[in-house]
């Protein structure tokens, strides 16, 4: 890749880059892969003359318009990732007093090139200009169309949690799941997650301090008992964790890992550039927490002859659905239905494409087949998931090893310890109606206020629009394209947010606008790309 696409920093934020040129003849310019996420607002049909002959929005009809619009996006689409999401800006037009369906429009030709199309945002503008019109409602909303590649459709970048809004109801679970070592005893509790078949027990006992449970005792239904930790009500499991370059000691996320396997095959360090897990020395190491002393300060609290319970908490049970005899969706429904119960689920939020890599480098090593590794096991047709990369959203293809059979096949493959708590380790928690802690699913109605720009003298793409689709679409450090840019609101919020912008405009009268929101710009030379 050439020098001029390498981003620089200064005080603390990417530079920006800045192109002033025709998008349809700068896309082919861009670097192949190399775009994690575009937003834009491109110009509407028929809205605003900016005296330009290469101009998109003055075409004589609005399937022209739409035309144009998806030209732009199939030149763009090498340019983005596998795992790149869209974030298209086009609002609606009248013709003739006819309601003109132009975002739909351009979404069923964009399906036709290749995109899936994920959402419709709806943007509300609670301060929309008013209209002179008697004979229809005034349009107060505009779409969002949200797109990824039909390639990309397992792994695409979507972080929800990134603008999720904390639940009003949240500090009244804090009271409803406080839980004293002694509720958790005649627990019930299930493990259907280290081996194929399913097993039931009961908590005998809890290690705790100052009230606080730590690890709970459970008697298994063969009468084995074993410890095991026991997580945070109120939280969310599996766990995020973070893992080490062994090269350059730099900090790898999740999404880091999963990202490079989607787009690149291979799992390349995003600080040295190095390529990784290529000898059993480059595999990220996982940076595990400190966790409170499970030896130091203990109480335990041991009852063997508990009888099993239906509840631990107090949660509100609604009667209604006791007279019901099939399982209902509703969770307050399963809640009463069948109870609380305690759970095993895996500690850490694991990478399967790493887990995938090193098991493929091991068998390698080992020379052993998959067929072989079956049979030793004494499985048909399970092992080939463990060494395949093709999941994620959708749960196809690939899989982790179950914690049992993690042990087995270190004892078969002889390989080194690396992964083996990240894999093994498992939590209990309690199974019950909760919010999720990082909020709730925001929804596709999105109430955002326009906002004004006198440099401009009109309404511009609002920030909090531009802030609220980066966070979503684009990973920490990613790669943001605006092919139209405008007054660079995008560059400006990207630069804020800790993304790298790449901004396309047309008109050349924009630049110094550009460069006012966002003081610090690098505009390349087209005839140098």
């Amino acid at each position: 890749m050439k020098d001029v696409w390498r981003f620089k920093k200064v005080n603390d934020m990417w530079v920006p880059k800045v192109i002033i040129g025709d998008i349809r003849e700068v896309a082919p310019k861009l670097p192949n892969n190399f775009i994690d996420c575009i937003i834009t607002s491109p110009p509407y049909w028929k809205q605003r003359d900016y005296g330009h002959p290469k101009q998109i929005g003055r075409e004589p009809t609005p399937e022209q318009y739409v035309k144009g619009i998806v030209e732009v996006f199939r030149k763009l689409r090498p340019k983005l990732k596998k795992t790149g999401v869209i974030f298209l800006n086009i609002g609606y037009k009248y013709l003739k007093e006819e309601l003109l369906l132009i975002p739909e429009m351009i979404a069923l030709e964009m399906r036709k090139i290749g995109y899936i199309l994920k959402n419709k945002i709806i943007w509300y503008k609670p301060n929309a200009m008013p209209t002179p019109a008697r004979n229809r409602l005034n349009n107060v909303y505009e779409p969002v169309l949200v797109f990824i590649k039909e390639e990309g459709k397992e792994v695409y970048y979507f972080n929800i949690n990134e603008v999720a809004k904390k639940p009003k109801t949240l500090l009244d679970y804090v009271n409803l799941l406080s839980i004293k070592p002694k509720d958790l005893l005649g627990a019930r509790v299930t493990d259907s997650l280290r081996t194929r078949a399913s097993k039931e027990g009961v908590v005998i006992g809890v290690k705790y301090h100052s009230n606080e449970p730590l690890e709970v005792i459970v008697k298994w239904q063969d009468n084995v008992v074993e410890d095991i930790k026991f997580g945070n009500p109120l939280k969310n499991y599996p766990e995020e964790i973070l893992f080490k370059c062994p090269i350059c000691d730099g900090t790898l996320t999740y999404w880091d890992i999963n990202l490079s396997f989607a787009n690149n095959d291979m799992l390349i360090c995003p600080y040295c550039d190095k390529v990784l897990c290529l000898s059993k020395d480059t595999f990220p190491i996982p940076l595990y927490p400190k966790d409170k002393s499970i030896n130091e300060l203990r109480t335990i609290l041991l009852e063997n002859n508990v009888h099993a319970k239906e509840y631990i908490t107090q949660q509100p049970k609604s009667s209604k659905f006791k007279k019901v005899e099939i399982l209902t969706a509703s969770p307050a429904g399963r809640l009463a239905i069948q109870g609380e119960k305690i759970i095993i689920k895996r500690r850490w939020r694991i990478p399967q494409p790493l887990i995938c890599g090193y098991l493929r480098y091991w068998r390698k090593m080992r020379g052993a087949t998959i067929d072989e590794i079956d049979r030793r096991l004494g499985y048909s047709y399970t092992a080939g998931h463990w060494f395949r990369r093709d999941f994620n959203w959708w749960g196809k293809g690939g899989s982790i090893p179950r914690p049992n059979d993690w042990i087995r096949l270190k004892q078969l493959l002889n390989f080194d310890d690396r992964y083996d708590r990240l894999v093994t380790e498992v939590i209990t928690i309690l199974e019950t109606v909760k919010p999720h802690e990082k909020g709730k699913n925001p929804g596709d109605v999105w109430s955002i206020r326009l906002e004004q720009y006198p440099e401009a003298h009109f309404a511009i793409f609002p920030r909090e629009l531009v802030r609220r689709c980066l966070l979503i679409g684009c990973p920490p450090n990613g790669v943001v394209l605006d092919p139209f840019a405008g007054s660079g609101t995008v560059g400006e919020v990207v630069m804020k947010l800790g993304r790298k912008a790449i901004l396309v405009e047309l008109i050349p009268e924009y630049l110094k606008l550009i460069r006012k929101r966002c003081d610090i710009i690098e505009v390349l030379d087209t005839t140098k790309l």
